[in-house]
């Protein structure tokens, strides 16, 4: 599929819709890949940490919901409030989601851009 370039008004193009909160997106890719470590090597990070393993795999578990679910909470529009993680999940393929969420210029309920302008009527 071509890339479509989107634009403003003077012909500039715009920044992807989560631009400016990508910083959420990797803070929740860091939680995973912690939680990750802790559900693949609970015996290690028990070990570590002086906890039982069980412990360890629980809050591994625990963190993974945690930051799945603040992901798909702070992640916006900034204009209409879309949850656009969710709106991803739901919407794109198990394979696009993640693109789409990265790539994305307009929110698809109000067609806000990333400082939440929305496209002049033509």
């Amino acid at each position: 599929m071509p890339e479509v370039k989107v634009t403003d008004v003077r012909g500039n193009e715009l920044p992807t819709l989560v631009e400016s909160q990508k910083w959420k997106l990797w803070l929740a890719a860091a939680l995973l890949a912690v939680a990750t470590i802790g559900v693949l090597l609970p015996d290690d990070v028990a070990r570590v940490l002086g906890t039982a393993d069980v412990t360890v795999g629980l809050g591994a578990l625990l963190l993974t919901f945690v930051s799945l679910g603040w992901a798909i909470y702070a992640v916006r529009c900034v204009h209409c409030g879309l949850r656009l993680v969710l709106y991803a999940m739901s919407n794109q393929s198990i394979e696009q989601w993640l693109q789409w969420l990265l790539m994305a210029k307009r929110c698809p309920k109000c067609g806000a851009d990333h400082a939440g302008h929305k496209l002049p009527k033509a």
